[in-house]
């Protein structure tokens, strides 16, 4: 991939950029964002800028047998390891290599991803999806390999947050004893949820979200979306190149969660408890990957709804139906409640991914937002 297909992170492709040009090239770095906003496409650009045979002032050249073989995944001397699971293919011990295949291909497909888009695509489902000890085991042997034809072997760990602690052993030996011509890249999301040994090793690539600007433009340079309907779509996106990407597809979007979610802020607010048991069983059925979406989307109303009541209402980032409902609920949310609310969604939001049972952290976060809505400003 070359820098230019990127959206966004002008700053950070110059920083990049300057470090390769002046040899500074940490031997583990941490490309650190959200989801969809381009921390791995960025990652892939500069292993591939890394060892461009003829690099240009500002990119990659894209034409020299590195490049081509980068842009087709196929060089020998790029390796990737990503969450893994069983699925459709993989019935037993599942890891990075046995689906390296699928990994190429999807990611040949889809430009701009997040981890629920890979799980649909190998048929993992709600499995729960690690890079394990066989991952760690191979990383190890493709680095005692010497190098093929690159001047860095590049190692790609797409999500470190799923290392087992296993593997996060046994890559935290590698970190600390690098072999010289290894490029390790690491593409985070959250590096709370990481080894504290493991961070203080790697150079961290802060990633901000995404303008929209940036999003404008990518819309419409990527995928020919018009203006107007790009400017509305990055609204929406909130700094998420992918979910834009899945809004020129379906601009309904969160169309799914919107009546789920006003329902169940109805029944917390009139106390209505056996309804909520009702809902709440449909949102257990959901699956993990779709509760933690249903929960940031919440995060995202309620966000809206302090936009609306302490800023400008127009700055307000939603569809025809959230809004006539933000309107009226945006009340209920002000200074008196917003920290609480925020917290406990955070709070379910980190324990549904650690595979808590949901049923439980549903009942447990709807008995205290019936209680926050009661408060007074």
């Amino acid at each position: 991939m070359l820098f230019k297909d990127v959206v966004g992170h002008s700053e950070t492709k110059k920083h990049l950029i300057e470090g390769v040009k002046k040899n500074r090239i940490s031997h583990a770095q941490m490309f650190l964002g959200s989801e969809g906003g381009g921390n791995y496409q960025l990652a892939l650009a500069y292993a591939q800028y890394v060892n461009c045979e003829t690099p240009k002032k500002d990119d990659s050249c894209g034409i020299c047998p590195s490049c081509i073989k980068y842009q087709n995944f196929q060089h020998p001397d790029l390796n990737f390891f990503f969450p893994s699971a069983v699925s459709k293919e993989v019935k037993t011990q599942p890891s990075s290599k046995k689906l390296t295949r699928q990994w190429i291909e999807f990611s040949k497909e889809k430009e701009y991803f997040e981890l629920s888009d890979w799980t649909d695509y190998i048929g993992a489902g709600e499995k729960l999806s690690i890079i394990n000890k066989l991952d760690s085991q191979d990383i190890i042997k493709s680095l005692i390999l010497k190098n093929y034809e690159a001047k860095f072997k590049v190692v790609i760990i797409w999500w470190p947050e799923k290392m087992n602690t296993d593997c996060s052993n046994k890559i935290l030996k590698v970190l600390e004893e690098p072999n010289p011509n290894s490029l390790f890249l690491l593409v985070g999301h959250n590096s709370d949820e990481l080894l504290a040994t493991i961070i203080s090793r790697v150079q961290i690539i802060k990633l901000n979200n995404l303008t929209d600007k940036e999003i404008i433009t990518g819309l419409i340079e990527k995928e020919g979306v018009p203006d107007n309907l790009a400017e509305s779509l990055a609204m929406m996106a909130g700094g998420n190149f992918n979910k834009a990407l899945k809004l020129v597809k379906n601009p309904d979007g969160d169309e799914k969660f919107i009546e789920l979610f006003q329902t169940w802020m109805r029944l917390c607010y009139i106390v209505d408890f056996l309804n909520l048991d009702k809902l709440i069983e449909n949102i257990h059925k959901m699956g993990r990957i779709k509760q933690k979406e249903f929960l940031e989307y919440g995060l995202r109303v309620f966000r809206e709804c302090m936009i609306y009541n302490y800023a400008n209402p127009e700055l307000n980032r939603l569809h025809q139906k959230e809004a006539i409902f933000n309107k009226k609920f945006a009340k209920f949310i002000h200074g008196g409640n917003i920290m609480e609310i925020i917290e406990v969604f955070e709070h379910t939001h980190t324990a549904i991914l650690r595979n808590a049972y949901a049923k439980i952290a549903f009942m447990n976060l709807s008995l205290k937002v019936c209680n926050y809505l009661k408060r007074k400003p």
